[in-house]
């Protein structure tokens, strides 16, 4: 079943359709505005958008390190 969320990130509000239970979205929606807020803090003038790709970024290099260490562990 597809639930609508409502979440703000970065001061902008979204409408998000997830099978996810609400306590879920708001838990990402919570760590996503901690790293932004955190990234935006480490250097001056740093904009939203800006923190948001470094967020990104770090996500997906994440991302790729697990995947890499789950794949060697199958082997």
């Amino acid at each position: 079943m597809k639930n609508v969320h409502h979440v703000e990130i970065a001061g902008t509000e979204l409408s998000l359709v997830s099978e996810e239970t609400n306590a879920y979205v708001e838990k990402l929606s919570s760590e996503l505005n901690r790293r932004i807020n955190t990234t935006r803090l480490s250097g001056s003038n740093v904009s939203v958008t800006k923190a948001a790709i470094v967020v990104a970024l770090d996500l997906l290099d994440e991302n790729q390190k697990l995947r890499a260490l789950i794949e060697n562990e199958k082997k």
